[in-house]
């Protein structure tokens, strides 16, 4: 019998090379929240609304705890439901952005309220009469700015909404000339080492070089994407 069930637990056992893809695309998924909501809290702290001055010093508290929130990187993690979807309270128990601003202010009560009707709420599609509603405007907050604290969790890749203090054609531009630089030093490299291994092989330069050339075709974009995700 134990011989049967360790036989049973190997069958069940995730192979290694889909646990290391699920940890990659979780670590790229937790860069690409934190870097959403350090984008968010700067276009928070930059907005300008007609508050009291009760509401302009939450507003600011929980920003403050939401540049904690992200620092400290904890992220709900979704455990049990099949694909991408998002949750209030992770199954491991690690509140969303939203969540664990309304924990900060000792609302427990609307964070249990919000899991037992619907786990998988967003404050876009909560009705207008709905205490979290009331609680974010009470706040300092409006219901637009507290839905966008909520990041997206999108099949693919999913960058952030704003390009920071520049236009996101500036960016674009910036991230193109980051590629295209990427792509030439990785030609000017492959030039010179093909040369310097292969000195009296034409054939085995010309090899090299398209091997190289095939590889910048896939590196230059990727590294133009990257940097146009992490613009500042």
């Amino acid at each position: 019998m134990a011989a049967s069930h360790r036989g049973a637990e190997r069958g069940r056992r995730v192979p290694a090379s889909v646990a290391t893809v699920d940890r990659a695309r979780r670590a790229v998924d937790d860069a690409r929240i934190r870097e959403h909501l350090r984008r968010t809290e700067r276009a928070l702290r930059d907005a300008d609304h007609d508050l009291t001055p009760a509401q302009r010093r939450r507003r600011r508290r929980h920003l403050d705890r939401l540049a904690d929130y992200r620092e400290r990187g904890d992220i709900p993690r979704n455990r049990r439901r099949p694909g991408r979807v998002p949750l209030f309270v992770g199954d491991d128990g690690t509140p969303c952005a939203v969540a664990h601003l309304l924990r900060e202010d000792g609302r427990e009560d609307l964070v249990a309220a919000v899991i037992a009707d619907d786990p998988t709420a967003r404050i876009e599609n909560l009705p207008d009469d709905h205490p979290v509603i009331e609680w974010v405007e009470a706040n300092g907050l409006t219901r637009a700015e507290a839905a966008r604290v909520q990041p997206a969790y999108p099949e693919g890749v999913q960058f952030a909404t704003t390009c920071g203090p520049v236009s996101c054609r500036v960016a674009a531009a910036v991230a193109s000339l980051v590629g295209l630089a990427a792509a030439g030093a990785l030609e000017y490299v492959g030039y010179r080492l093909a040369g310097d291994v292969f000195p009296d092989n034409a054939l085995k330069r010309r090899a090299t070089l398209a091997y190289l050339t095939v590889l910048t075709l896939f590196v230059a974009p990727l590294v133009g994407l990257v940097t146009f995700a992490l613009f500042p």
